[in-house]
C-alpha cells in the first residue's frame, strides 16, 4: 500500500490544493500528495477526526488544518499526505494538511 493510497483524484482539486497551507506546512501540495478522502479513510470519534495512512488512524490536529486556500469540494473531505517521507518514520507524521466537512 503507497502512503497516498488514501487520496483520490488529486487533479481534480490541483488548483485549489496549490493554494493550502497550515501551521505545519507553507505548502502542502507537491503536485501528487493532496486529494479527496473515501469513506472508510477517515473518521470521527469521541477524541476527533482521524484520517488512515498506510493502515494507521493518525489523528487530525490542530496543525494540520488548512490555513489558506479551499476545499475543491466541501462534500467530502480532502487530506494532503507526504509520499516521500523518510519510510521509517511513522505514518502519522506524513499527514501535512487536512479539509473536513463543513460544521452543521
Amino acid at each position: 500500500m503507497s502512503a497516498a493510497s488514501a487520496q483520490h483524484n488529486h487533479s481534480d482539486g490541483h488548483a485549489d490544493y496549490t493554494t493550502w497551507a497550515s501551521k505545519k506546512t507553507g505548502n502542502c501540495c507537491n503536485n501528487q500528495d493532496c486529494g479527496s478522502l473515501s469513506e472508510g479513510e477517515w473518521r470521527e470519534t469521541a477524541k476527533g477526526t482521524e484520517v488512515k495512512i498506510l493502515g494507521e488512524w493518525c489523528p487530525v490536529q490542530q496543525e494540520h488544518l488548512i490555513i489558506r486556500g479551499r476545499s475543491p469540494d466541501w462534500t467530502k473531505p480532502h487530506a494532503c499526505v507526504n509520499k516521500n517521507i523518510n519510510l521509517t518514520s511513522h505514518p502519522c507524521h506524513r499527514l501535512l494538511c487536512f479539509a473536513g466537512l463543513p460544521k452543521s
